[in-house]
């Protein structure tokens, strides 16, 4: 019969992908902000492919930690999701300009209710930090909110407020991913 810790134990193994996701995210957002005018064309292209990405790696975690982690089927929603925006977007780029003001909207309203779930996680876990996820969580949603309110605001108000939220969620999954190998760590000493 397995402990309490040999669950939490095999469940965080895959930390590491929390990590790359958040980098990603930063790097994005960081790249968005230096760049506004630009990186409106290059947005759906970069979107795209961190899209694919992201779907790909949240898949991959999901089923890796289906046995050990009670809400895995978020992640691999989550994963599913991303997955299919990145191929849509990919496929359409031009039509993609136009409607990425509301497809990125949804999905950081999303991606921040899933943060939200992932706080409520680690609360279960024992984490004292997990008041931190959860702000971010809400945080991504009053983002996806002020976009979908006023999409109209202009590129360059778009792009950062896209590029804010994606901060937000960057910030969020490398903190999520120290939390996890922190966790792990603890539970190979014992």
């Amino acid at each position: 019969m397995n402990t309490f810790d040999e669950r939490i134990s095999s469940a965080v193994k895959n930390w590491w992908v929390s990590l790359l996701l958040g980098l990603l995210y930063i790097l994005i957002a960081i790249c968005l902000m230096f760049t506004p005018m630009a990186s409106y064309v290059a947005l759906s292209i970069l979107f795209s492919v961190a899209m694919f990405v992201s779907g790909t790696l949240e898949i991959l975690f999901a089923v890796s930690n289906r046995k050990h982690i009670s809400s895995w089927g978020w992640y691999l929603a989550g994963g599913i999701i991303d997955l299919i925006l990145g191929i849509y977007l990919m496929a359409s780029p031009g039509l993609s300009m136009t409607v990425l003001p509301f497809i990125l909207a949804f999905w950081l309203m999303f991606r921040g209710f899933s943060s939200t779930g992932y706080a409520m996680d680690l609360k279960r876990f024992g984490t004292g930090n997990w008041g931190w996820y959860m702000a971010f969580g809400i945080l991504a949603i009053i983002c996806s909110i002020a976009i979908i309110w006023q999409p109209g605001l202009g590129v360059f108000t778009l792009v950062y407020m896209i590029a804010y939220a994606l901060l937000i969620i960057g910030i969020f999954r490398v903190m999520l991913s120290f939390e996890l190998r922190s966790l792990h760590k603890k539970n190979e000493k014992e």
